[in-house]
This record gives structure tokens, sequence and C-alpha cells, in this order.
């Protein structure tokens, strides 16, 4: 996915290597140059607690977000 395909407000499938264990899919908040903020709206039950200590929010790089 290029940087340009990103809607803000579309939610798309993310997988990050730090802070969440799971996958999860976030919707975008602002698009940065190379990666985005992203509120995540679904996660993996096992995830709760991370997704908490991030306040709902999360950094993701455009290399790991998909449609």
């Amino acid at each position: 996915m290029k940087i340009e395909d990103l809607k803000v407000g579309e939610v798309y499938k993310c997988k990050v290597d730090e802070d969440m264990d799971y996958p999860f899919e976030g919707k975008v908040e602002k698009v940065y140059e190379h990666s985005a903020l992203m509120e995540i709206v679904k996660n993996d039950p096992k995830d709760d607690s991370n997704k908490m200590e991030l306040n709902n929010k999360i950094v993701v790089s455009i290399k790991k977000i998909k449609k």
C-alpha cells in the first residue's frame, strides 16, 4: 500500500512488531510521511490491556497496513 492511498476515517488491517501482539483493525486519524496514527477499533481480546495502555491509539508504519 502507498501512503497516498490511505484515507482519514477509513479502517485498515494492521500488524505491528511492538505494543500489540496480534493483528488489529485501525481507523486512520492522521497520515504522516511513512506512517499513520490509527485508532484501534477492533482487536484480539488478548490485546485489550495493550490497547488500554496505548489509549486506543498507535502509530503504524505504512508497510504494516493492509486494505
